[in-house]
């Protein structure tokens, strides 16, 4: 029961702070700051989010292995394999997309393409992190 817990706890942080990022600071950012003036206020929030992100992820990875003799094995594949897609498009996102852009200006066609990059990883996560969590509270 407490690494369901656990589970649950590490993948609702994650998504929460995904989605207050997304939905709050980012167009809050952007429509209170001029263009690069936002870019630069976001980018570490940007930077933090997915390495807490990615460690909320192990964390509920580990607390499924540990777990794993009391789940069925169609259970572990219900609530592990999302959260490992969200961790994969975490690490892309933010060890390969971010480092590139990180730099470039918003003119620059690059840019446009990695955020755009960027933004379908972070929607997939989020839709990965709402079905781990489905997975987890309807057993």
């Amino acid at each position: 029961m407490p690494l369901r817990l656990i589970f649950t706890l590490a993948v609702a942080a994650w998504f929460g702070s995904l989605l207050c990022l997304s939905f709050v600071v980012t167009p809050v950012a952007h429509g209170s700051f001029p263009s690069a003036d936002a870019r630069r206020f976001l980018r570490p929030m940007f930077r933090r989010t997915y390495r807490v992100g990615t460690a909320l992820g192990f964390v509920a990875l580990a607390a499924l292995l540990l777990g794993r003799e009391g789940l069925a094995e169609a259970e572990l594949a219900r609530l592990a394999v999302p959260v490992a897609v969200a961790v994969v498009a975490s690490l892309v996102g933010g060890e390969v997309l971010l480092p590139r852009y990180e730099g470039l200006d918003a003119e620059d066609p690059r840019f446009d393409r990695l955020h755009r990059a960027s933004a379908m990883l972070n929607t997939i996560s989020i839709a990965s992190l709402l079905l781990a969590i489905a997975g987890a509270v309807l057993r």
